[in-house]
């Protein structure tokens, strides 16, 4: 039976936690008949593209025959989903976690699981206990080999893909290692929590709950943050190669055009800098007065106040006239 107690065609299935990833709800379906996720995936009619690429597409003919299978109503599927196929980019390819949530999970005999949250580059610390998400396993300290969120004996285990054994997550995890000096206290955590509901709610269409500088009808929160993104890595020199997923770029009639940097993309320590300066930045500077420092030269001593004015003259020339554009801006609907 499945939560809403229609009858179903599978004897197992998980009741889908309240906040979590279709993709994560999806792989501990499957692993109670010990099959993949893509695998269990392909069978209810999705198309052959990965169970981690439904998170952001709605399917509803794959997600009636889930329904039918799982017992689940359609809209508790659905809603599972955490962005739409043209935010696909702000959608991270690799796991990321916050360790006392995993732990409370296994403490409580659950399994390990995804938050929707986690999914999307809007997300880079943990609400609740106020730290940076991982993304490297503990175990063989490499990243995307998808270590954590295992299927073993009926059920998403904390093992390591790499290592085959499981992973100690009851150890102290190292120190936030942020860029700029920056650091995580209660005040700036609540203004970056505050920009990460936000834009987790513009990825789905939802109205935002606060204000932010710049933000209108025709220009999104999330266009903001990819332009915010883009002239940081100008200016300190820092361009991945762009490696978008293939079924994104074969939408696209010019997929180089439409292509933009996200914090998705980037290493989840130079992302969550790069959202805590956006949260002074595009906020009122006036509540963070002499509060928040920064190391824009990174010579070790976190002395100079972070401000839109100090943030704009710390930006490359080439893009300091942008910058100062949008952290001027009038604040938003």
């Amino acid at each position: 039976m499945g939560k809403e107690g229609a009858p179903s065609s599978l004897p197992l299935v998980p009741f889908p936690h309240r906040a979590e990833a279709f993709s994560s709800w999806l792989s501990r379906l499957a692993a109670r008949y010990d099959l993949h996720a893509d695998h269990l995936a392909l069978h209810a009619g999705y198309p052959l593209r990965g169970a981690r690429e439904l998170d952001c597409y709605l399917l509803p003919q794959a997600d009636c025959a889930l329904a039918l299978m799982t017992g689940l109503s359609q809209r508790s599927i659905r809603t599972m989903r955490c962005g739409m196929p043209q935010r696909r980019l702000w959608v991270r390819d690799h796991h990321v976690w916050c360790r006392e949530c995993v732990r409370e999970a296994l403490l409580e005999g659950d399994e390990p699981w995804e938050r929707r949250s986690w999914r999307t580059g809007a997300t880079v610390t943990c609400e609740r206990h106020r730290r940076v998400l991982e993304e490297a396993c503990p175990r063989c300290n490499k990243i995307g080999k998808g270590c954590l969120f295992l299927s073993d004996k009926g059920r998403v285990q904390p093992l390591c893909a790499v290592k085959g054994d499981k992973i100690n997550l009851w150890g102290d995890a190292l120190d936030d290692q942020l860029p700029w000096g920056l650091t995580i206290d209660r005040t700036i955590s609540r203004c970056v929590n505050a920009l990460s509901i936000d834009l987790c709610r513009s990825l789905v269409g939802q109205t935002l709950r606060a204000q932010w500088r710049g933000v209108s009808r025709e220009r999104r929160l999330t266009t903001i943050i990819e332009e915010l993104t883009l002239i940081t890595l100008i200016t300190i020199d820092y361009l991945p190669r762009p490696q978008p997923p293939l079924y994104w770029m074969l939408e696209q009639s010019d997929w180089k055009a439409a292509f933009h940097y996200t914090p998705a993309m980037l290493p989840t320590s130079l992302a969550t800098g790069i959202i805590m300066l956006a949260s002074v930045v595009l906020s009122d500077h006036q509540f963070f007065e002499d509060r928040v420092f920064w190391d824009p030269s990174e010579c070790q001593v976190a002395c100079e106040p972070l401000t839109p004015e100090t943030y704009v003259m710390w930006l490359h020339p080439k893009v300091r006239s942008w910058g100062r554009q949008i952290i001027s801006a009038p604040f938003g609907v």
